[in-house]
């Protein structure tokens, strides 16, 4: 999440229990975060060991699929409805408040003519479950009023965010069992081989000939701790080292042969709150507490909004062409006195930072040209540098990151969004990174967690959806077994009271 964090240290591999505070001591926010964190890991695995990885209450079932026909043309769906109520997908409490619909979910920010239903063809409905970061600048009840007007920003908030999306199924796919496996064929495959990250600080060539004597400059040498976040902008497979990107100055789509990141020194957490935006002119609420918080001629920015930062999830295959992120953009003059700047082009024509309602936000990333052995461009036409692997690649003050693919031979896949975490700290001169053999250890993505479940199958036309949620009953007080399925349908005298087995947990 990008927050403005000291650090993040929840590690569920070291297995603690609790954070426990000592008197006297400085009191952190790693320290308060770790609680949660430890106090959320517990639930979730006990929710998923006791209901398993997708299942939904019966006493309150959630996420009820209807169709809603066209009334003009027979056989066609133009929309479905969702019905209220509660899930749980990988432990995660996924609540529906009211009914809604497909086209109108909260979250979903869909276009009719964008995002038309499968039509023809049979398809899954799926739910799409992650956590997404809340600060005071999208909800301002977060912020203490009585701190001062506006007050100090304190403490940002996580919320699970959820979405009902749809995939289709080759033509003939019947029966509950065929379906789940379809789609969970179809979700494995998006991500095949997920990019990992190995981060260190900056070490001479001939380091490994003299691994004793080694330069004073082979340190983090920032004049602050810093939290870096290296984040994927445009998705798809790394770039192939000696591409040629053509001339330098060239700036369409064939510049880009793959994916690209950004990165930023405070954990992307530096945003700027947009009042009014037009053409390239951009003006702001704020221009940051202070000069490091703040906005210089030069930096690169990406405008973006509640609807933008839903849409990032797209279950799209990353094997196939690069997942074009909007472009973006250097801020080349500043007004400080009308708290206006002006960007080096203008904004793309999706509505993305003019709508008041879905909170539009300026963010400053800290990336620049980067060059790169064995790749002619340094910044992609999307203005993210490329990411290509096996390499070790410079940030800053000494920082180097190094992507590489889990199969030897092929190239990674990256994930719009998917992003890393580091802490570069003064007192030791070097990053805080696990190591494997001595090495930096080469680690998959730290987020964003994506969860799915399936929740409907629509065969096509007219023909009646089948439900794919898979419903649980409360535990008994005496017993302590789980019901079955259907038990809410019973008797309650009647209620089988044995476990579900393995087979009745099969889910996504």
């Amino acid at each position: 999440m990008q927050g403005d964090f000291s650090r993040v240290t929840h590690d569920p591999r070291k297995h603690f229990s609790a954070v426990l505070s000592q008197q006297g001591r400085v009191q952190l926010d790693a320290d308060v975060n770790e609680q949660a964190a430890i106090l959320l890991h517990q639930i979730r695995t006990a929710m998923i060991d006791l209901v398993g990885d997708a299942a939904t209450p019966a006493g309150k079932p959630g996420f009820a699929i209807e169709t809603v026909p066209d009334p003009k043309e027979p056989g066609k769906i133009v929309d479905l409805t969702i019905k209220a109520g509660r899930t749980y997908v990988d432990g995660l409490l996924v609540e529906n408040d009211a009914d809604t619909t497909y086209f109108g979910q909260p979250d979903g920010h869909l276009d009719r003519d964008d995002d038309e239903l499968p039509q023809g063809v049979p398809y899954a409905v799926y739910l799409r479950v992650w956590e997404q970061l809340v600060h005071s600048l999208v909800d301002p009840s977060i912020r203490e009023v009585a701190l001062g007007d506006p007050g100090p920003d304190t403490a940002a908030r996580a919320r699970v965010v959820w979405q009902v999306a749809t995939h289709a199924l080759p033509t003939g796919t019947t029966g509950k069992d065929k379906v789940k496996e379809e789609l969970r064929t179809w979700l494995d495959g998006l991500n095949p081989r997920r990019g990992r990250l190995a981060v260190r600080t900056d070490r001479p060539e001939d380091s490994d000939d003299t691994p004793c004597d080694l330069s004073p400059e082979s340190r983090f040498r920032g004049p602050e701790n810093q939290l870096y976040r290296i984040e994927v902008h445009s998705g798809g497979q790394s770039w192939k080292r000696g591409t040629k990107s053509g001339d330098d100055d060239r700036d369409d789509d064939s510049c880009l042969f793959g994916a690209t990141f950004k990165w930023s020194r405070e954990n992307g957490s530096v945003v700027f709150p947009i009042l009014s935006l037009s053409g390239a002119e951009v003006r702001l609420a704020d221009l940051g507490r202070d000069g490091k918080l703040g906005l210089e001629v030069g930096d690169w920015v990406e405008i973006v909004d509640d609807a933008s930062a839903a849409r990032v999830a797209d279950d799209v295959a990353l094997d196939d062409d690069p997942v074009r992120a909007p472009a973006l953009r250097r801020v080349v003059a500043i007004d400080a006195a009308d708290r206006r700047i002006t960007l080096d082009s203008e904004q793309a024509d999706d509505g993305c930072g003019t709508r008041q309602r879905l909170h539009p936000l300026l963010r400053r990333w800290d990336h620049g040209p980067t060059p790169i052995r064995g790749i002619r461009t340094r910044l992609a036409s999307d203005g993210a540098v490329p990411i290509v692997e096996d390499v070790w690649i410079d940030l800053e003050d000494g920082v180097q990151v190094k992507f590489s693919s889990p199969e030897i031979g092929k190239q990674g896949t990256y994930r719009r969004g998917d992003h890393w975490q580091v802490a570069a700290r003064i007192a030791t001169g070097d990053v805080e990174w696990p190591r494997s053999g001595g090495e930096p250890a080469d680690l998959e993505p730290h987020g964003v967690h994506y969860h799915y479940a399936p929740l409907w199958f629509v065969p096509g036309g007219t023909a009646t959806p089948e439900d794919l949620r898979r419903l649980f009953a409360p535990i008994e007080e005496a017993g302590g077994n789980v019901d079955q399925p259907d038990a809410a349908a019973k008797p309650a005298a009647t209620r089988s009271r044995r476990r579900t087995t393995a087979k009745e947990d099969d889910d996504v």
